[in-house]
């Protein structure tokens, strides 16, 4: 089982409530984007494709959302989730950080460094919409909130890194 190493709380909202997780490198116009053609798999409630994870919220709904790096694969959730979905994405520079899918700007959340560039992640994501404040791990001052918990463990390093 492994501990957590580190962890980003922060908060995204963009009209019409369309955001990613996405690494830097994509960004850039270094790699493939999820905007660009034939990009990703789409897995109910998620879009998984190299450098970014989309999610979909409702247009007047903020979500709260946390990034962790664990040591090794995280045990497994003490509550349940509306959603979830546990496998790879590959990450180009290893910085992620939050954006709106259309209207989001670079720079406006913070980089959450993952420490290993050119390599494959294990993920685990999930996501559930709260009607109470008796979540430990996010603010208690929120009452209706989609919140969203993306865990990194274990680089699998690509042949030359």
């Amino acid at each position: 089982m492994g501990e957590l190493i580190t962890y980003l709380l922060e908060k995204v909202h963009d009209d019409p409530g369309r955001w990613m997780v996405v690494d830097g490198a994509a960004i850039n116009g270094e790699e493939m984007a999820p905007w660009e053609q034939e990009w990703g798999r789409y897995e109910d409630w998620i879009e998984v494709g190299p450098n970014a994870l989309v999610c979909d919220t409702p247009r007047d709904i903020t979500a709260d959302v946390r990034l962790e790096l664990w040591s090794d694969q995280p045990p497994a959730p003490e509550s349940a989730w509306d959603h979830s979905w546990t496998g790879e994405i590959f990450l180009r520079s290893g910085k992620i950080q939050l954006r709106g899918f259309y209207n989001g700007e670079w720079g406006v959340h913070e980089v959450f460094d993952l420490g290993h560039r050119d390599a494959t992640w294990l993920v685990r994501a999930q996501h559930k919409t709260l009607e109470n404040d008796r979540e430990t791990d996010f603010p208690r001052d929120i009452y209706r909130a989609d919140i969203y918990k993306f865990q990194f463990w274990r680089p699998i390093l690509q042949q030359g890194s």
